[in-house]
């Protein structure tokens, strides 16, 4: 972080569920602040990825949820303030379900998702490649993929403002599971 510290994304299991984590520690890793995420209920799963400091100082998290969203499981974003209380929470999917693992604050100040859905694409699990505004609304969602599964794990942005996802494939190349890298303009 920019104070030197360090902030970490997972997750927490409490009996029946788990509950997204973030903790935040100073240099030495001495912890500072830890937030639970998520719904208290039994047999939950809010599950989170990837964390990254915005430029406002605070903190955008995802990863996904079943205890929120419109269908089994749903791409979860959470932004934070500075001392890790949140500021909002969306939920990206369809009826079936989505996961997201990587999330980066994009220049334009919106932030961009990457992750897998089985509820949209072409068939399996297809890449999942959410774009938001600064304020979490949707503004384009987009899949990617052949007829077996292709995952999305990983997201950038190019140089040229497009956005470069990685993950693995089942739909193309030459083994089980292959590389896969997309770049999106």
């Amino acid at each position: 972080t920019t104070d030197g510290g360090f902030i970490l994304a997972g997750t927490v299991y409490h009996d029946t569920e788990f509950q997204g984590m973030l903790v935040k520690t100073d240099a030495s890793g001495v912890e500072q602040w830890t937030h639970e995420y998520g719904d208290t209920g039994d047999f939950n799963d809010d599950c989170l990825w990837s964390v990254q400091e915005t430029s406002d100082g605070g903190y955008i998290t995802v990863g996904y949820t079943d205890s929120s969203g419109a269908g089994e499981v749903d791409s979860w974003l959470i932004k934070t303030d500075s001392s890790g209380s949140e500021q909002w929470s969306k939920t990206f999917g369809g009826a079936e379900d989505e996961y997201t693992f990587s999330v980066i604050q994009a220049n334009d100040t919106g932030y961009i998702l990457a992750g897998y859905t089985d509820s949209f694409g072409a068939g399996g699990f297809d890449t999942y490649v959410v774009k938001t505004y600064s304020d979490g609304d949707m503004q384009w969602s987009q899949t990617y993929g052949g007829a077996k599964g292709d995952f999305g794990t990983c997201v950038c942005e190019a140089k040229d403002k497009g956005y470069v996802v990685a993950g693995y494939t089942l739909s193309m190349g030459g083994g089980s599971r292959d590389f896969y890298v997309l770049k999106i303009t």
